[in-house]
């Protein structure tokens, strides 16, 4: 018993007095709504300055990125909208008046409606059934196919009072009308977009219309060399606002980002466990554990800090940004120093920069590398440091790992064609042979139907079902598998009817019912998926701007989800014999490659155009109810903010979310192929196109103006990419428009010369040993395909088109391989660049930062940026040292340095570099907050909690600036300052006293006694003056 009870008491919560937690943790502070709300108005001044119905050149004040955004947005609704009116509504009404299709449903707008030239009516009223064959066999298709081509020199049905043959030239030819003016549309836009993007940037002043990017700096920098230096090849008359140097911080952002997120959990438990001691007389050890749980880690994360910022690699420059009082200034620079590799080539060494004579650009100058900068909030500092080679590998590897999420967004898609031809009953159930030999239940047309004499009589001869025997007792033979034959093949088409008369094989019901929606949300669940794979996956590829990052997000989620959309499904469904008989035997048989398509018969429309149809309905439905989730849990957060305990939940309870603009841009341009490549065969959705595009325009301005905070700037190259890949739509267009038609069998088309239909067999002539066997198609016939009536001028317009798009870019990649090329043998100055092109009416920089004329952030300083707020926000007391310290520290460190490596030469001035800047280590030893190092942290909170020892407050781990020591060099331009405030964050608990020294001082090691827990403060709260200090970067100190 005795053991039992002290089980229990170890499982029982444990409590402690209120009033001694108050003593030990003080009272919860108030929080402060008006230092919120000015917080909320520093990111979202916006929501009260525009009007949802502003004009697009008002938002130019978000960058031209968001403008360009918009405008190409407005442009594409506009377009679709005429589209879906002609000829898209007029298509819907052509192909409505087929009956092909029995059942009324989406379909019945498709061109699998329209049905046989020779007749009009149902596909039922037909005999399409062989005596081999079900109505989704491969031969089945393969007749079905052979039956539309035969129908060259019948007599053409009427149809609305209109013949059906020439109703359907007069269809390919209004398709061939529509695609024209999207072609010329896209082509104009294209156009536009460049020549507006550079009239925007032309009327807007930014910080980088007076700066320039340097590389190719040594990794020892003086900030003091390059501005004399640039100063000297520029001439007089420049000044230089600001230098920047950038260096190697990725991890040590990493680490301070973590920082944050511990702080602000800290300050949430230890405010959580004041409250409770205010509101309970007794407060559960376990929010004081999970307190003690945050400081653990917040300690440990702050030498990590401590540690990286010593590592000689984190003071390493790798880029410079350089902002000059004027425009001139700016590109006098460009000017004076080439960017040509000949011309950098030929420099005389006394032209190159030599870092004022300090390590080894002493001895090997370097021509440094001038360009236009970028803005500042599209720079990605923490990327800066990997090359372009380090880039490449990680693109390689991330395209990789793009393969294979296609790969499984693909086996999704499989799945549901898999389902409905019978995955479920591949093991079980009767032969088909036997099906057809012993049982008849189809019609003349081919559908399932049994009279009433067969419906008695195969159910009762069913052994489950029935008796498994005659009315006259006698044995039912081959008839017994007749109702399991039946029923089998009337669910599996969907026959709802029958569902009480074969209650036996209600789950082949289910599986079909199932097969249609996977359909469908397989295709939406495969691109949810592919969305938040492809975004982490491109930030892994370390791109050196958002905008460039963006363009690759853009990129790979259009590809991505395009071919998940449009392609997965239609090659799941297509009928692949050598693909199947790779796979057969292996667990995948069954599974992939078991459609029975080869052409677009209309069965097909069914199959595959349905699904892709309803996705895309679905994908329109997503966008707006996203938006409006976002806005009900804006105005949820705003209601509940009184709940909020810290002060950072109160202002993130104001904020609004980011404005995605490359998952936008990326969703957009795949819903443009996908209505392009299959809206020939549904005109449909031309009309959901003009449907979202229109409504998204609307909702997507109201989420920015109402919803977002305040979006990061954005160049023109998502724009740029948009609209360049916008006109190759219509290829796909073209090319799915001649083979939808031509599946109706008509006369050439005297537009198409014999010599050109002989060129076409022999090219088609490859792939005879597929068609052949799939839909009793030869070469000649696919050649005629191409070249009859009906298809013959969407060929050739697929070959006008196509050679106008390779004519226009190739002309223009090869013109910028040759400005390219003359640039770096320096035939042709860098500087003629639109980008690098003085703008006259550019006020000087002092003059637009006072009159409010300069649109985004004045510095490239990365506390200064808005990307990197969340960075510094928590970062205690962090300050600059005073300008004229730094530099008299990094003049007498610099002296002492050797070439290219920065090592003293004195041995007590490198003995004293040494004990500060060391190697990194590898980075998996760098990184604090890993899990056994929580674990290890839970442990000791535990045991601190339950001995009643008061944690050490938050203020220990604060930064303070150094004040004096010999440092070796640093400059000025680091980008580890945090933004300077005259309201700094609010501490959401009263000030603590310190804790007892006897809680620290003499603790025993970890095991050997309560106040062993508490080692969590640091050595500089043991120890005091300098000996206790730990220098970091950039000249600060740790405490």
């Amino acid at each position: 018993m005795s053991g039992e009870a002290g089980c229990l008491a170890k499982l029982r919560p444990r409590y402690r007095p209120s009033e001694a937690v108050l003593k030990e943790y003080g009272h919860w502070a108030p929080l402060n709504e008006e230092v919120a709300r000015d917080e909320y108005l520093k990111s979202h001044a916006h929501h009260g300055v525009f009007d949802v119905t502003c004009h697009i050149k008002e938002l130019k004040e978000f960058g031209e990125g968001v403008q360009m955004y918009f405008l190409l947005l407005k442009y594409i609704a506009m377009l679709f909208c005429v589209l879906a009116l002609l000829p898209g509504l007029l298509l819907v009404v052509f192909n409505g008046l087929g009956n092909w299709y029995d059942t009324a449903d989406l379909e019945r707008t498709m061109l699998g409606n329209y049905g046989l030239l020779s007749h009009n009516g149902a596909g039922s009223d037909l005999n399409l059934t062989s005596a081999q064959a079900t109505s989704r066999s491969i031969s089945m298709e393969g007749y079905v196919t052979t039956l539309f081509a035969s129908t060259v020199d019948s007599h053409p049905a009427k149809m609305g009072g209109m013949n059906k043959r020439s109703l359907l030239l007069a269809m390919s030819a209004l398709d061939l009308a529509g695609l024209l003016a999207f072609f010329a549309c896209s082509m104009y836009l294209m156009w536009y977009v460049h020549s507006r993007t550079s009239s925007i940037d032309a009327s807007a002043t930014t910080i980088k219309d007076y700066s320039v990017r340097v590389e190719n700096l040594p990794p020892d920098t003086s900030e003091v060399a390059l501005k004399d230096y640039l100063l000297k090849v520029t001439g007089e008359g420049v000044e230089v606002v600001e230098l920047e140097l950038c260096r190697c911080v990725d991890h040590l952002l990493t680490l301070v980002v973590e920082r944050g997120t511990v702080v602000n959990e800290s300050k949430l438990t230890q405010a959580m466990v004041q409250r409770t001691a205010e509101v309970y007389p007794r407060v559960p050890e376990s929010l004081i554990v999970d307190m003690l749980y945050a400081r653990f880690l917040l300690e440990d994360l702050t030498v990590a800090i401590r540690e990286e910022q010593g590592f000689t690699k984190t003071n390493e420059v790798v880029t410079a940004f350089v902002t000059f009082s004027t425009p001139e200034g700016r590109q006098r620079v460009m000017q004076a120093l080439p960017r040509s590799f000949m011309k950098q080539w030929r420099m005389k060494p006394e032209s190159k920069f030599n870092n004022g004579g300090i390590g080894g650009a002493r001895i090997k100058p370097v021509a440094l590398n001038i360009s236009a900068a970028p803005e500042p909030s599209d720079i990605q500092y923490g990327n800066l440091e990997y090359t372009r080679m380090e880039r490449l590998a990680r693109a390689v590897a991330s395209n990789a790992a793009k393969y294979l999420v296609l790969l499984i967004g693909f086996l999704l898609v499989s799945l549901a064609p898999a389902m409905r031809l019978g995955i479920a009953g591949l093991d079980s159930g009767p032969d088909q042979r036997q099906c057809r030999a012993s049982c008849t239940y189809t019609d003349g047309a081919g559908s399932y139907v049994l009279s009433t004499e067969n419906r008695n009589l195969y159910k009762g001869c069913d052994s489950e079902a029935g008796t498994g025997a005659l009315p006259n007792k006698l044995d039912c033979e081959g008839q017994s598998i007749c109702y399991e034959c039946f029923c089998r093949a009337a669910l599996n088409a969907g026959m709802y009817g029958e569902v009480m008369y074969c209650s036996r094989f209600s789950s082949v019901m289910g599986i079909y019912t199932a097969a249609q929606a996977l359909a469908v949300l397989g295709v939406v669940a495969a691109n949810f998926m592919i969305e938040i794979a492809i975004t982490w996956l491109v930030r892994q590829e370390k791109h050196h701007t958002r905008t460039r990052e963006a363009v690759g997000i853009t990129r790979s989620l259009f590809l991505t989800t395009l071919i998940n959309t449009a392609f997965s499904n239609l090659v799941a469904n297509m009928y692949l014999p050598g693909p199947a008989g790779v796979i057969k035997g292996s667990f995948l048989d069954g599974y992939i490659f078991t459609g029975s398509f080869a052409d677009t018969t209309p069965n097909w429309y069914h199959d595959v155009c349905r699904p892709i149809t309803i996705s895309l309905f679905l994908t329109t439905v997503i966008v707006h109810l996203k938006i409006a989730f976002r806005w009900w849990w804006r105005r949820r957060c705003l209601a509940t903010r009184y709940q909020c305990l810290t002060q950072w939940q109160l202002e993130e309870a104001f904020s609004g979310h980011e404005f995605e603009l490359a998952l936008k841009y990326g969703q957009h341009l795949y819903f443009i192929y996908v209505v392009m490549m299959y809206s020939s065969g549904v005109p449909l959705m031309y009309i959901l196109a003009a449907v979202h595009f229109t409504t998204c325009y609307w909702a997507e301005k109201y989420e920015l103006l109402r919803l977002c905070r305040r979006p990061l700037s954005f160049s023109r190259d998502l724009a740029c990419y948009f609209s360049s890949s916008v006109p190759f739509a219509a290829l796909w267009h073209l090319a799915f428009g001649v083979w939808f038609y031509s599946l109706f069998g008509m006369p050439k088309s005297p537009l198409i010369a014999g010599a050109l239909r002989k060129s076409l067999e022999h090219s088609v002539a490859a792939f005879k040993g597929l068609m052949p066997a799939a839909s009793s198609l030869t070469p000649q016939l696919v050649a005629w395909r191409f070249t009859q009536n009906s298809s013959a001028h969407l060929f050739i317009g697929f070959i006008a088109c196509g050679g106008a798009l390779f004519i226009f870019f190739t002309t223009s990649t090869w013109l910028a391989v040759v400005r390219g090329l003359a640039k770096q043998l320096g035939f042709r100055n860098g500087t003629d660049d639109s980008e690098a092109v003085v703008q006259q009416a550019v006020p000087e920089f002092s003059t637009a930062v006072r009159s409010r004329l300069l649109i985004g952030p004045a510095s490239y300083a990365i506390q200064q940026n808005p990307a990197y707020k969340h960075a510094f926000v928590n970062m205690e007391e962090l300050e600059w040292e005073t300008k004229k310290v730094t530099e008299a520290k990094a003049a007498a460190g610099n002296l002492a340095c050797e070439p290219f490596w920065g090592f003293a030469a004195d041995p007590s001035v490198a003995a004293t570099a040494a004990g500060d800047a060391v190697a990194a280590p590898p980075l998996a030893a760098r990184r604090r907050n890993t899990a056994a190092n929580r674990l290890r942290a839970k442990q000791k909170a535990a045991a601190a909690a339950s001995a009643g020892a008061a944690p050490a407050p938050l203020s220990v781990n604060k930064v303070v600036p150094v004040v004096a020591g010999t440092l070796p060099p640093r400059t000025s331009g680091s980008q580890m300052q945090p933004r300077s405030s005259a309201t700094p964050h609010q501490v959401d608990a009263q000030p603590q006293p310190q804790p007892k020294p006897q809680a620290v001082v003499g603790a025993p090691p970890a095991g050997g006694g309560p106040n062993a827990e508490m080692m969590f403060q640091t050595a500089a709260a043991q120890t005091a003056g300098d000996k206790g200090r730990t220098r970091g970067w950039a000249g600060l100190e740790l405490e």
